[in-house]
């Protein structure tokens, strides 16, 4: 019997490498506002102050995407009888329903043509993107829907588990959900 929802843990590397981030992070965001408080009005004051400044909203936005991580229980990706819910990617969209698809297909990943990437073309690109509230995230959106013709786009890349293994979920229950709506 198939489960209702099929789940892939994120890599442990990214919970880590996101942890050192925001560590590191808060060093230099600390220590840069510190010797900003030290240096001479016009020493590099102003730019050492900022890396501090840019340094600390990098910290705390690692300790941001932490708590989500925390909350999801280290679960990148769920695929349902609904649809995709995808957390690896750092993009909030929602849940893609399977009743928006209009097909997925694999492609290439333009920037590593080692890697894959499963994109998932709905009926519906815009509302997506206009889901992200972020506008760096939104324009990330409107670039994949430009290269891949979808804004859903996502692969193994930050998951605990194979690229096959992956496809196979997908594909899995986006067929069964098919067979359920034919029927």
């Amino acid at each position: 019997m198939i489960p209702n929802v099929i789940t892939f843990t994120l890599a442990k590397k990214e919970k880590t490498g996101l942890m050192l981030l925001m560590l590191i992070s808060a060093l230099i965001g600390v220590g840069g506002i510190y010797l900003a408080g030290k240096l001479a009005f016009g020493g590099g004051r102003f730019l050492v102050l900022t890396l501090g400044v840019f340094s600390v909203l990098v910290m705390l936005f690692c300790i941001v995407a932490l708590v989500q991580l925390h909350k999801e229980d280290g679960v990148g990706i769920y695929i349902s009888d609904e649809g995709i819910y995808d957390v690896s990617t750092g993009n909030s969209y929602g849940t893609v329903l399977w009743s928006d698809v209009e097909n997925i297909v694999i492609l290439d990943d333009i920037s590593d043509l080692k890697r894959k990437y499963i994109v998932v073309r709905v009926k519906n690109p815009t509302d997506y993107i206009q889901r992200e509230m972020i506008k760096s995230k939104k324009r990330t959106l409107e670039l994949k829907l430009q290269f891949y013709g979808s804004p859903i786009c996502f692969s193994n890349r930050a998951l605990n588990c194979t690229f096959q293994s992956l496809q196979e979920a997908v594909f899995l229950k986006y067929n069964e959900y098919k067979k359920r709506t034919e029927a």
